[in-house]
């Protein structure tokens, strides 16, 4: 039962995610298009446990139909007593189908863990670093985001530019880059394209489905992709505001420091 279970996991689990990996390379779509494929991907993965519990009739029939051998006959004797032997009364081994459910309990254990660090470590990192009140950034932000602007944060704990949370949100600035303020419009432009289009949510979504789907690569695949294909959405977004040669300078600049989108990795 619980080999079929988790095997059916993998399967489907796997065909999902190969699904949305092929839709996203579809020739003639935009990369906020591409994006989107890989969001409802995800976000079919974190349901499909749902739906298979809810909806057990739909599992599909991935091995062929055996039946189930004739219980062995047992021997219901007596027990006599013989010199110099001893009848152990010691537990039996755990069944392999009981230690892959602990091996899949533990690695979603783990990954789970791993990110709750992260958000605690972000959460930390944005309390304990300084509001930057500088022109040369608060500037910039009031005129890309005169509405529900993200609070602008400085610290020494990370090596690039990165943002995070739900709207408004928060926006995290390095002191290599707070020190060059000519970079401010590109960078804050491609940190408020993620938070905008709510990136940090859905990165937060697909590293649930690699904890819940850890022993499918494909999973693994779907989510590197997912964050690779939300930057170039990003950095398309920021392109409308900001001109060309600026924000290519200031990738060159990035370029030795990158940051990810959400330091959870």
């Amino acid at each position: 039962m619980i080999v079929t279970l988790l095997l059916a996991l993998l399967v489907k689990s796997g065909l999902i995610a190969a699904a949305g990996l092929a839709a996203c390379r579809i020739p003639g779509l935009r990369p906020a298009d591409r994006v989107d494929v890989l969001r409802g991907t995800t976000v079919l993965l974190l349901a499909l446990p749902v739906v298979m519990a809810v909806l057990p009739s739909l599992d599909l029939a991935l091995l062929p139909a055996v039946a189930a051998p004739e219980p062995l006959p047992m021997w219901s004797g007596e027990v006599v007593s013989m010199g110099g032997v001893a009848v152990s009364g010691s537990m039996p081994w755990p069944s392999p189908s009981l230690l892959l459910l602990a091996a899949w309990v533990i690695g979603v254990a783990a990954l789970g863990l791993r990110l709750a660090l992260g958000l605690h470590t972000l959460g930390r990192w944005t309390e304990t670093g300084e509001p930057i009140d500088c022109p040369a950034w608060s500037r910039p932000l009031q005129r890309l985001a005169p509405r529900h602007a993200p609070r602008l944060i400085s610290t020494d704990r990370i090596d690039g530019p990165l943002s995070w949370g739900t709207t408004p949100g928060v926006i995290l600035i390095d002191r290599a880059s707070l020190s060059a303020p000519e970079t401010a419009p590109a960078v804050l432009a491609h940190e408020l394209g993620h938070l905008r289009r709510h990136d940090w949510v859905f990165l937060m979504l697909s590293r649930l489905a690699v904890a819940l789907f850890w022993f499918n690569p494909l999973v693994w695949r779907l989510q590197g992709e997912l964050a690779a294909r939300s930057e170039e959405t990003a950095d398309a977004e920021a392109l409308r505001t900001v001109d060309r040669q600026t924000y290519a300078r200031t990738l060159i600049r990035l370029a030795a420091h990158p940051s990810p989108l959400v330091a959870t990795a």
